[in-house]
């Protein structure tokens, strides 16, 4: 990561606000200034702020100017009086002086505490003042400069014996608004009492407004005691009072100046000398800019609350400040029947505003100074292509504000242009009465008209022309149906298993009709007994896609008809079809399958080098190389049996390379296809080889008879005993398809080194015992929806049927073209396995 410099000037303000001059901007490396351009990036910056002791302390002290009393008989170090002081900064350490000394040493100041304290024995005398002057310095302030240390000097008058009370300002003001609530608190004017007693307060007004406030006896709260009105000439805006503090059981009193100030408030609209102004035959042509009429408003309040602007609701008018209402349009006799009529508003300059209103009617004389006005600017009519002579085509319309009639016609005046007529006063346009051709898709018609004048003196002098097109289109008749020209060239390709929705071709039909006769959509036929649509069209562009996932290998098969229809959009409409076939391309998705699942074959020992002993075969589903195999031989268990065989890549033949000296060889053959990437299968070969010198077991019976045994047998009944006379053992083969007899083949072979074995064919019958199916547990199962690649041996699903004859067996039956076997363990689930 690159690091980026920040470029710019950071202060603070009074609040400690972080302010950016100019804003930062991040400069990385390698970015160039591009000239104009303005670079700024918004970043929070947390500042920690550390004080600094640049505040001077400043005395709390109330009330103002410091006053106190002592007795006369104080001992000494009695205290008289608190200095109190603040600083803003953190580490202030602040310190009390004793500045001038005007008492002769009758009094000290505590440092630290600030408590005036009285020194000496010597009585204090009655009425006397003592005037001490104090001040406060913080010992941690700027030592450069001691304004930043230390307060002004402040006067501490001490007076001996008693003194009146000391009102905590010298002077009281408020200013309060006219609407102002009755008994609403104005002020608390409040007095200290320096013998702690109980101070009552009187109020009285020194000119005008007496009785308009009163005050609180205990609490010195003044009140107001009736409603103001600043513009009642009675009351005054300025209240001159006094209040009195007087101390119980006959103590001191003490009076203070209050001044109370009524402010306006904005309370009265602003009223017109009249409800309605009128003026009468006033021109509709006078100059833009004319003087019609004024109008004048007043306010009874007072300041801005009386300034007064106006307004006009109609936007052909404006008016001014005097009142004076000029024309900003030409006005129109023709338009509001030679009336106007809008409001004027005067507003106050008040917080919140408050405004007037008044009538202004206008009344004006009519000039023939208006042109027609056709219904529409272009008028777009119709016309079948095999319309006949005076065949109507439209009917123009326009008025005239004036009140003139209108006459129409063609440019120029003329009543006739090209195959159309137009009647004078009623504007109808139609076909001429001769022949008709119309072979053009619209025909343009350019059309007057001409007012007469008639509406006023001397109108005739000043006749007004307005213009309007009219376009006639030509309608088509759907008589051609759409066409797929390239058809016949169609040939589409689509990859099996490709997902649905994939391109397949791009179809095109067109329509020699015009507008939406030649308009075509597109879909897709629906083929006889198919079920589901294959593809689909986009009814716009014609493009074909998929809509199913295609299996050249399955019911799809390597080529798919599609008929595509196109349909205009006429009235009836007119449809064209296209049909051709869609190739479905093969992939590599099928593996070689064996025709054995393992292939067992007897190999005389003394089979001489070269000779073909075996040929194994496996099929691939899919197409070309996808399909085309390859065969190849590795070992089973024992690597040395691979020194013995070989494989033939192409036929599959299994050729002996070396001559035998065993009795037994297990190989394995792979069938690998040519697809990309190939898929294999592999099949176990044993072969068995057979000594000439001995001989093979020898059965019984050359033929054994038939024997037949019920449907309903148990598992694990004796069927039929056979005997060789090797007393080999012996396997059994059987088809599990359900029929009513079965030709079995049986093998004994003995144990010998090679083994040697002969068969025997047997013959067993079935015999119905009882007409009672298995029942199922559902009668239907499904529809299942397996994937075409699951590999062999994969779980499809799970059925369950029961036996009435033999409630414990559960009896399984084969579908056709497939192989059932259930698997180990179990007795309830099938494996589907193909068949090759």
């Amino acid at each position: 990561m690159n690091s980026c410099e920040l470029v710019g000037l950071a202060s603070t303000n009074l609040c400690l606000s972080l302010l950016f001059f100019p804003p930062l901007v991040p400069l990385c490396p390698g970015s160039p200034r591009l000239p104009g351009v303005s670079y700024k990036d918004n970043q929070r910056v947390i500042l920690q702020i550390t004080d600094v002791n640049d505040e001077p302390p400043y005395f709390i002290n109330r009330p103002l100017p410091m006053q106190a009393v002592v007795k006369l008989n104080a001992a000494p170090n009695t205290p008289v009086f608190t200095l109190q002081a603040r600083d803003p900064d953190k580490d202030h350490d602040i310190h009390y002086f004793l500045v001038r000394d005007r008492t002769g040493g009758r009094f000290e100041v505590d440092e630290k505490s600030g408590v005036v304290r009285t020194r000496g024995s010597e009585m204090f005398q009655l009425d006397m003042e003592y005037v001490l002057y104090v001040k406060a310095e913080d010992q941690n302030g700027r030592i450069d400069d001691k304004h930043f240390q230390s307060t002004p000097e402040e006067r501490l008058s001490i007076v001996g014996g008693k003194r009146p009370p000391q009102f905590y300002l010298p002077k009281y003001e408020k200013t309060i608004p006219e609407n102002t609530a009755k008994d609403a608190d104005i002020i608390s004017v409040k007095a200290k009492s320096f013998a702690d007693r109980e101070i009552r307060y009187t109020l009285k007004a020194k000119g005008q407004g007496a009785g308009t406030f009163n005050i609180g006896p205990n609490s010195g709260i003044v009140k107001l005691a009736k409603e103001l009105d600043f513009e009642d000439v009675r009351q005054p805006h300025i209240y001159q009072l006094v209040v009195t503090a007087t101390e119980d059981s006959g103590g001191f009193s003490t009076s203070v100046d209050l001044t109370i100030k009524v402010t306006d408030v904005n309370d009265n609209p602003p009223k017109f000398d009249l409800p309605d102004y009128q003026a009468h035959n006033i021109d509709e042509d006078i100059p833009i800019g004319s003087s019609i009429l004024r109008v004048k408003a007043r306010d009874d309040d007072s300041g801005t609350n009386a300034e007064i602007t106006y307004s006009v609701s109609d936007d052909h008018y404006r008016v001014d400040n005097k009142g004076i209402i000029y024309n900003r349009k030409t006005l129109d006799a023709d338009d509001n029947n030679a009336y106007y009529e809008f409001t004027v508003t005067a507003t106050d300059r008040g917080e919140p505003a408050k405004e007037g209103t008044a009538t202004i009617r206008i009344y004006t004389k009519n000039k023939n100074d208006e042109e027609p006005n056709f219904s529409q600017q272009v008028y777009t009519p119709n016309v079948d292509e095999n319309a006949g002579p005076n065949t109507l085509v439209t009917t123009v319309v326009a008025s005239d504000k004036d009140g003139d009639n209108v006459e129409f016609g063609f440019v120029g005046g003329a009543r006739k242009s090209g195959q159309f007529v137009i009647e004078k006063m009623t504007g109808v346009i139609r076909l001429h009465n001769g022949a008709i051709s119309l072979d053009r898709d619209k025909y343009e018609l350019n059309v007057t008209a001409v007012d007469d004048g008639n509406c006023c003196p001397g109108g005739q002098n000043s006749r007004h022309t307005s213009t309007a097109v009219v376009v006639v289109f030509i309608t088509d008749v759907n008589d051609n149906k759409p066409m797929f020209k390239d058809c016949p060239t169609y040939h589409a390709k689509v990859e099996e298993s490709a997902p649905n929705g994939s391109p397949v071709i791009t179809v095109h039909a067109t329509d020699e009709d015009k507008g939406v006769n030649g308009q075509v959509r597109y879909s897709i036929v629906q083929q006889p007994n198919q079920k589901g649509t294959k593809f689909t069209v986009d009814p716009e562009t014609g493009a074909v896609t998929t809509n199913k996932v295609f299996d050249r290998e399955g019911e799809d098969g390597k080529f798919v008809s599609v008929t595509v229809k196109a349909t205009d959009n006429g009235d009836p409409s007119l449809e064209g079809v296209c049909s051709f076939t869609v190739e479905i391309t093969d992939i590599n998705d099928n593996p070689p399958l064996f025709d054995r699942q393992k292939y067992i074959e007897n190999v005389k020992q003394d089979t001489n080098v070269g000779t073909n002993i075996l040929r194994v075969s496996a099929s691939d589903e899919d197409a070309d190389n996808n399909g085309a195999i390859v065969y190849n031989l590795t070992a089973a268990s024992n690597p040395g049996d691979l020194e013995y065989f070989e494989v033939q890549p192409e036929s599959g033949w299994i050729i002996l390379k070396k001559p035998l000296d065993r009795g037994e060889y297990e190989v394995v053959v792979t069938a690998m296809d040519q697809g990309q990437p190939p898929l294999t299968s592999e099949v176990l070969v044993e072969l068995n080889i057979v000594d000439r010198a001995n001989r093979p077991p020898v059965w019984d019976e050359k033929v054994y008879q038939t024997k037949k045994i019920p449907e309903n047998i148990s598992v694990g009944q004796t069927v039929y005993s056979i005997k060789a006379s090797t007393n080999p053992n012996i396997r059994s083969l059987h088809n599990c398809a359900q029929r009513e007899s079965y030709r079995l083949t049986a093998v004994a072979q003995d144990q010998g080194f090679p083994p040697l074995s002969r068969t025997v064919d047997v013959q067993i019958d079935v015999v119905d015992r009882a007409n009672n199916p298995p029942v199922w547990t559902q009668s239907i199962y499904g529809p299942i929806y397996i994937k075409e690649n699951l590999p062999v041996g994969a779980g499809v699903i799970s059925v369950k049927a029961r036996s009435v004859v033999l409630p414990d067996q559960t009896l399984w039956a084969c579908l056709p073209r497939t192989r059932w076997s259930p698997p180990a363990g179990t007795s309830h689930s099938l494996v589907l396995t193909p068949l090759p």
